[in-house]
């Protein structure tokens, strides 16, 4: 079932979310068993802020819920000390979108150090937008990237200047779809 970001966000303009009224509530749990918490540090505040812009509220919670709440979406995200061969060489995350119990975003902690080293002014921002990518591979329930923006598939110079500035964002056409896949999840 192919769901994309863009309708997520469509709904939520088309109520008014982003001019304060309610929006879609999304939970997200950073397992606590490792040290993801740690490895995204205040990213966890940016990506809050990137989708706040789109009419999604993210609630950050550091262990797994007891069972699902009637009308939420919920995520949770790990970390791993090494990337699986299994995963392209140049990635930072990957997401699942139907692992037993949900749905989840893995940190690649060896990638995210190097890049992070290989790249000192991103520091303050890379976890971020790492978070509000993968995140949106969840929300759409499809992977697939765009040509420009959050959901590239590989940024470049351009968009890491984007980023230390705060101003890299979804493509229209990537922020039409956020809503509905929130309110009509994955089967899982």
């Amino acid at each position: 079932m192919r769901i994309q970001l863009t309708a997520i966000l469509a709904a939520a303009l088309s109520v008014g979310c982003i001019l304060g009224a309610e929006k879609t509530q999304v939970d997200i749990y950073i397992n606590s068993h490792d040290d993801s918490a740690l490895l995204l540090g205040s990213g966890t505040v940016l990506a809050s802020g990137i989708y706040e812009k789109i009419g999604v509220h993210l609630n950050w919670c550091s262990s797994a819920p007891k069972a699902a709440m009637p009308g939420r979406t919920v995520y949770s995200i790990r970390t791993l000390a090494h990337a699986p061969e299994s995963v392209a060489g140049d990635a930072l995350a990957s997401s699942e979108l139907f692992v037993t119990g949900g749905t989840e975003i893995t940190i690649y902690k060896d990638r995210m150090a190097r890049f992070l080293d290989n790249n000192q002014s991103l520091r303050s921002v890379a976890a971020g937008y790492v978070l509000a990518h993968e995140l949106a591979h969840l929300m759409q329930g499809v992977a697939r990237h765009s040509d420009s923006g959050i959901l590239k598939a590989h940024w470049n110079t351009d968009e890491y200047k984007e980023m230390f500035f705060r101003k890299l964002a979804f493509t229209e056409a990537d922020r039409t779809p956020a809503t509905v896949a929130l309110v009509n999840p994955p089967e899982r």
